[in-house]
């Protein structure tokens, strides 16, 4: 986005609108078909989270629609930012394209923020414009000089022998971006990874960060370390790896580590047999994106921690909630430290929108018959992911290729109706709880033929179990 003092900037070429279509509205990008008062929780947004672009004539739905330009219209865009609360600072440029006029607004970053409206005060969060809270507000006020860490400039950079070209090719392949007839350099400034000033290219922090050819080398906290503990106070260390490449890379190498060590069960079902990990697979992806995209990069020393342990998995990273974010709302919102990285994942289909991303690690756990995953958030944030008992895990895993045992079968007919611990102990007369639970309750639990009636407590004095539809099933099996 144009610094302070840089000079008003030219429309887009043909070209270069094909690009911004084919990537669609972002964190840096709104279309509106029309001129209205909603235009300014655009401006307002887009001014206190980094500066942006609004194009007039073009549809949600990327369809050029076209627009009558003229002085009455653009007195009425003018009007609307000197309305807002500081003023916001725009560049019009009425342009052509394909027999149809547009108008593009540029806003550039608020040097005055917050900026407000009629509506209320508002943050981009990627192809959307959210109100903040009053406690939000106050945060944010209190942050600002915190965000944009990712957008600022890094000085040691050098283009184009720092930059990986391969990486950004298989960036754009990936991202379905259109950059045919587009120079290389126009479509890095575009994209809001680099400025050029004086014919030389200055890449921003996120630029380094997705497509430097050795990123450690201008940011060596941006290291990501995996490791594989035999015990859970993370003392005996059976497997550790230390990923320096781009951020997409050290997503991938991270997921790879994890899909390496997690254990996996198996749940037979007449010839086909179906391999279920003890986590979710598609919740710890979500907290390896979350944390690479939301960490601190400005917090020095610190790196992105993928630790698997016995009886959990850990992923942290540095630098707690990301500024403006009320912890009260944590979950069902989201705002974002650092908006081009978010940017740049979104493009990706990888960064997740409005607190969903932690709605489907819930979900993904649940679903799964485990522990919602835990969080806490001080001056790191760290997602938990409880483990079924290991060794009623390691049990089932085992077990799982064989037929059940008759006091398997014995529980899971008990339990056709809930039934508590005590009661599922009689079946078989023992009369060691824990060694009765450890023994022949966890590996139903384990192998999802069992499942308790209070998944959120697993403790719970009220806890009961029942069988579950797949247990029933396996009892017909054995009755056939």
């Amino acid at each position: 986005m144009p610094s302070k003092g840089a000079p008003a900037p030219r429309p887009p070429t043909r070209a270069e609108l094909d690009v911004v279509l084919s990537g669609g509205e972002g964190q840096y990008v709104e279309f509106k078909e029309s001129v209205s008062d909603s235009l300014a929780r655009e401006m307002v947004a887009l001014a206190n989270s980094g500066g942006g672009r609004i194009f007039i004539g073009i549809a949600d739905d990327r369809s050029v629609k076209g627009v009558q330009v003229s002085n009455r219209m653009l007195s009425q865009v003018q009007d609307i930012a000197r309305g807002c609360d500081p003023p916001v600072k725009i560049h019009l440029a009425p342009f052509a394209h394909r027999s149809h006029q547009l108008l593009m607004i540029d806003v550039p970053d608020g040097h005055r923020k917050p900026h407000g409206c009629s509506a209320g005060y508002f943050l981009r969060t990627g192809p959307n414009s959210q109100k903040m809270s009053r406690d939000e507000l106050v945060e944010f006020v209190r942050s600002t000089v915190q965000v944009g860490f990712d957008r600022s400039e890094c000085p040691a950079f050098r283009y184009p022998s720092d930059f990986d070209a391969r990486a950004f090719q298989d960036y754009v392949r990936r991202a379905g971006l259109t950059s045919a007839g587009l120079k290389r350099e126009t479509a890095l400034v575009n994209l809001g990874i680099a400025r050029s000033i004086d014919g030389a290219m200055h890449f921003s922090i996120a630029g380094a960060l997705f497509f430097a050819k050795e990123p450690c080398r201008f940011l060596p906290q941006a290291e990501v370390t995996c490791v594989l503990y035999r015990d859970t106070e993370g003392v005996d260390i059976i497997d550790r790896k230390d990923f320096k490449g781009n951020l997409l890379a050290n997503l991938e190498d991270a997921e790879a580590f994890l899909k390496k060590h997690i254990a996996v069960r198996y749940e037979i079902k007449g010839l086909y047999r179906k391999e279920i990990p003890e986590i979710p697979e598609d919740a710890l992806r979500e907290s390896v994106v979350n944390a690479l995209m939301h960490r601190d990069y400005g917090f020095a020393g610190a790196r992105v921690m993928v630790q698997m342990f016995p009886d959990r998995v850990e992923v942290s990273d540095p630098g707690g909630l990301p500024p403006g974010l009320d912890p009260r709302r944590f979950g069902t919102k989201s705002v974002h430290r650092n908006e081009l990285i978010a940017d740049l994942l979104h493009r990706l289909r990888l960064g997740e929108r409005i607190g969903s991303g932690i709605r489907r690690m819930r979900a993904s756990m649940r679903a799964a018959g485990l522990m919602p995953p835990e969080f806490d958030f001080s001056s790191f944030f760290t997602v938990t992911f409880r483990k079924a008992h290991v060794d009623a895990a390691a049990t089932v895993t085992k077990s799982l290729t064989k037929s059940l045992t008759s006091e398997g079968l014995a529980l899971l007919e008990r339990a056709r109706k809930p039934a508590s611990l005590t009661e599922l102990a009689r079946v078989t007369g023992a009369t060691h709880r824990s060694f009765f639970k450890k023994r022949h309750v966890d590996p139903l639990l384990a192998s999802g033929l069992l499942a308790p009636t209070i998944p959120d407590k697993p403790r719970s004095r009220f806890q009961k179990y029942m069988t579950t539809e797949a247990g029933r099933e396996r009892l017909e099996e054995a009755r056939a």
